[in-house]
């Protein structure tokens, strides 16, 4: 692939409000994923896998800083050469709503279009999350000679959310109608062609649909312009089949990481044909005392186990003492679990300490969130 022909915007996520805590301090693109991931890697996997490395990520002047603390130099995805760039830009809409954004948003982006000096733009956010083959979406967009390609994922009605856009293709896979999902229309067993909220698109049709939009009274965030224009611009459908997940809320995001339980689904996101690359840490492995007793589960590095885990993810740098126990939850970076606590179905944020004895439970259908640098020192149930 051409270096230079090809650029990337990262963009916000979809219903991030009804993720709870879990997006107090952090975008959801840095919401960490399967003990030692971030969303954002997945995106940005994608993008350099498909030799894309010249990226903009665009992100509410509030959650900068945890971005920034991620990518650092970019140098884990190979963004930190003289070649290769990641820009950070960032708005400040809080009070303005999900879809309507600041006079800041598009001439940062436009300025990074026209610099990129590129053919074609991807568009991405962090709400799906796949390992996508960007450089056959590529190949189908070129070959089809259009202004604009969109990927959809036929998805099961427990996956969709309200926040879902539904699309509608023709006989030569052209976007024919987009409709906001409305669960009443569909019946247990459809599969609904959901928009992915990844496109390819021209550069320079991209720039003249920004240098409107930029004037409008309320100038809309990239992924809705972009959704709105799929039937007038006759856009080309591109149907993913592989592992994805719509992260729209705590249950969705707490079945993605329970699939990673799942030796099929597992091998499917992360050790299929394209690597997915992190923050890397040099860390010492986790010990697992002669106490220790474990279920399927998975752990990152650093980590101190006397106790039972089952069917859990923990994260790197955590410490569960004797006859404690885990089951059924995602356990953030640098949590401590006293002696004889139990947690079950809950998902606990980064540096918790959860006191000796105490019990966390929540339930299957709704999980526990223990807030970030939070500390139980009484019983927690749903």
């Amino acid at each position: 692939m051409k270096i230079g022909k090809y650029c990337a915007i990262l963009g916000n996520a979809l219903g991030t409000h009804k993720l709870d805590q879990l997006v107090n301090s952090r975008p959801l693109a840095t919401l960490p994923f399967d003990g030692k991931y971030r969303l954002i890697d997945f995106q940005l996997s994608n993008l350099v896998n498909a030799g894309i490395t010249n990226i903009c990520g665009v992100f509410s002047q509030k959650n900068v800083p945890s971005v920034l603390d991620h990518i650092r130099t970019g140098r884990e995805w190979g963004l930190n050469s003289l070649l290769n760039h990641f820009f950070v830009g960032f708005y400040s809409n809080d009070d303005i709503g999900e879809t309507v954004t600041d006079s800041t948003y598009y001439p940062q982006l436009l300025t990074f279009l026209r610099r990129s000096h590129s053919v074609y733009t991807v568009f991405s956010t962090a709400d799906v999350l796949c390992n996508i083959n960007l450089e056959q979406l590529i190949h189908v967009h070129e070959v089809n000679q259009r202004n604009m390609s969109v990927v959809y994922k036929k998805m099961p009605k427990e996956q969709m959310s309200s926040v879902n856009s539904v699309l509608n293709l023709d006989e030569t896979d052209t976007v024919s109608c987009v409709k906001d999902y409305d669960a009443s229309h569909y019946a247990e067993d459809d599969l609904i062609a959901m928009s992915t909220g990844i496109y390819i698109i021209n550069t320079d049709f991209l720039i003249s649909l920004m240098e409107v939009e930029q004037y409008e009274e309320s100038p809309r965030k990239l992924r809705y312009l972009l959704l709105d224009k799929l039937v007038d611009v006759a856009a080309l459908g591109y149907e993913y089949a592989g592992y994805m997940k719509n992260i729209h809320d705590v249950k969705s995001y707490y079945d993605a990481n329970m699939d990673m339980l799942d030796p099929q689904k597992f091998t499917s996101l992360l050790h299929a044909t394209q690597k997915v690359y992190t923050k890397v840490k040099n860390e010492e492995a986790t010990y697992f005392a002669n106490s220790s007793e474990i279920f399927n589960s998975q752990f990152a590095s650093g980590s101190v186990i006397e106790g039972c885990v089952e069917n859990s993810i923990i994260s790197r740098r955590c410490q569960l003492e004797k006859e404690a126990c885990i089951s059924d939850s995602i356990i953030f970076p640098n949590v401590k679990i006293g002696t004889g606590a139990r947690v079950q179905y809950a998902i606990v944020d980064k540096e918790v300490e959860i006191a000796p004895g105490v019990q966390v439970i929540g339930t299957k259908e709704k999980p526990i969130i223990i807030e970030k640098q939070g500390r139980v020192t009484e019983d927690r149930t749903l």
